[in-house]
């Protein structure tokens, strides 16, 4: 049985003084910092476990004392320094790389505003309640959005899991938010003229993504990680790799958007990305949005973002009569309950 003697705490804490009084055993390392350590003696070898917050430190150190009461052998990996939210969230960026994830620039974009907010947290000690609460704090973020972070934030947490680096997942236990039914918000056609009447004046290079956009409804991140090689001119198909899966589909281009891919193929710099800019260098496009934007401005078109342009080319499938199985496929849905949003649209039904 190992022997562990820890230190003691001080007589205003046993004595049920108020939280800020000093506890011997528990301590700020460095000043300020926010991360607090506990330091104990284990057969004569003094030990320290760096833990986060002062409260959760002193709870560790008060298990730590009824557990070598009890007899409890110690982790075998306490002499490991605690992994925190910064550096789980850097090896899960680091994963995503490795692995060619077509969605790792919005999941890096995620994980660094958690490593910025949550980051200085012990992995270990952050609990459900605090990630709902630090949710629920952005007020700004639709529910939608809510939900995407804390996708991105459990992802870590199952890849640190598999290496046992941390003890558990948090984030399993903070129940989801309604999302509703989203809603759809799709161009109509006097939009189209006018936003098609802006981009010609303001940023011409971007027509053909936005055609392209109008006739596919691929979602932005499949859009613009687009390679030539994803495309087999001779039977006109685009072959898109969906960004959550390994699974992958093919979508036949109409005349339209045939046209526009021929066009750029005859322009091509190079055999990788499609979509590339015309006023930085022919550079690959990132993201369109700020572009995007003060066309809809120029245009007087409200309430409309770039993914708009899926909801209108799915929304005009069902509404030209197209079976719902058919544009579950087109669209990538991973289930027709998600097509059967569009549904009101088919003809002969009301629309909302």
């Amino acid at each position: 049985m190992v022997s562990v003697v820890l230190d003691y705490c001080s007589r205003e804490l046993m004595a049920g003084k108020k939280s800020s009084a000093k506890v011997r055993g528990v301590y700020e390392r460095d000043l300020g910092s926010g991360i607090w350590w506990i330091r104990f003696t284990e057969n004569g070898k003094i030990r320290r476990e760096r833990v986060g917050r002062r409260s959760d430190a002193i709870a560790l150190y008060q298990k730590r004392k009824a557990d070598a009461r009890a007899g409890i052998m110690l982790p075998s990996n306490l002499g490991q320094r605690p992994l925190d939210i910064a550096e789980l969230g850097e090896e899960a960026k680091q994963w995503y790389k490795d692995h060619g994830k077509r969605d790792i620039r919005t999941f890096t974009s995620r994980m660094d505003l958690i490593i910025k907010e949550l980051g200085s947290r012990a992995a270990d000690s952050l609990k459900p309640k605090e990630i709902d609460n630090w949710l629920g704090g952005h007020s700004e973020w639709s529910p939608a959005t809510k939900n995407r972070y804390k996708t991105v934030l459990s992802k870590a947490y199952q890849l640190a899991l598999r290496s046992d680096r941390v003890n558990r997942n948090p984030v399993r236990s903070v129940e989801r938010r309604n999302e509703g039914d989203g809603r759809i918000r799709y161009l109509r056609p006097e939009e189209e003229v006018r936003l098609k009447e802006a981009i010609k004046r303001l940023c011409p290079g971007h027509m053909p993504a936005l055609i392209f956009a109008l006739h596919t409804g691929l979602r932005k991140s499949e859009q613009f990680g687009l390679r030539w090689s994803d495309v087999d001119m001779s039977r006109r198909v685009i072959i898109v790799p969906h960004p959550k899966n390994n699974r992958s589909r093919e979508i036949t281009m109409n005349e339209t958007c045939f046209a526009v891919i021929a066009d750029l193929y005859k322009k091509r710099p190079d055999d990788d990305r499609i979509f590339r800019s015309d006023r930085y260098n022919k550079r690959p496009i990132i993201d369109i949005r700020k572009a995007f934007e003060r066309a809809l401005k120029e245009a007087k078109i409200e309430d409309f973002t770039w993914h708009c342009l899926r909801h209108t080319f799915i929304t005009r499938l069902v509404q030209a009569g197209v079976d719902l199985r058919t544009v579950q496929y087109l669209a990538g849905h991973q289930s027709l309950a998600m097509t059967g949003r569009y549904a009101h649209f088919a003809p002969g039904l009301n629309q909302a």
